[in-house]
């Protein structure tokens, strides 16, 4: 399936459930539930079974470090901690393209640069094509490739070293 300006709402929104993986700015997780049970949700709503992939659940939170949390909702998650449910949560379905958008914006610069490595890491395992938008040029060490937006425009694109 195709995302063309033609595609129906309902292809569209499968389309997005099945291949696109995304993290938000803020985590947007659902206050009553814990990290397992946002991760299993996903698998809901692509109408599976949340029980089908808690093992794949619980490997993507240990992946990310939260392996001990997973019991936990999301007050009582640290902002970081949030952040990689949020990430984990994207890469549940093992999304074909993962879109991240600014995950690096409420940390400070040492967890930001570990977002993007784990993001990187993660993605790459996983075989996923990543877009990861940031101001923070340099927390993006770990990147294949960058590119700059001028004013609408792309200026600049150059491979990572």
């Amino acid at each position: 399936m195709v995302l063309t300006p033609t595609t129906g709402r309902a292809e569209a929104t499968r389309l997005r459930l099945d291949r696109i993986g995304i993290v938000f700015q803020s985590p947007q997780l659902l206050a009553s539930l814990t990290a397992l049970e946002q991760l299993e949700l996903h698998a809901h709503l692509r109408g599976r079974r949340p029980a089908s992939v808690r093992g794949e659940a619980m490997s993507l939170l240990d992946a990310v470090g939260l392996a001990d949390q997973a019991h936990r909702r999301p007050a009582h998650l640290s902002g970081g901690q949030r952040q990689r449910v949020a990430i984990a949560r994207a890469l549940v379905g093992r999304p074909d393209v993962l879109l991240v958008d600014e995950p690096t914006s409420a940390l400070d610069h040492e967890r930001g640069t570990q977002v993007v490595e784990l993001i990187t890491r993660l993605a790459r395992d996983l075989d996923a094509a990543t877009l990861l938008v940031s101001h923070d040029a340099s927390t993006l060490g770990s990147v294949d490739a960058v590119a700059h937006l001028v004013d609408g425009g792309l200026e600049g694109a150059r491979a990572a070293v």
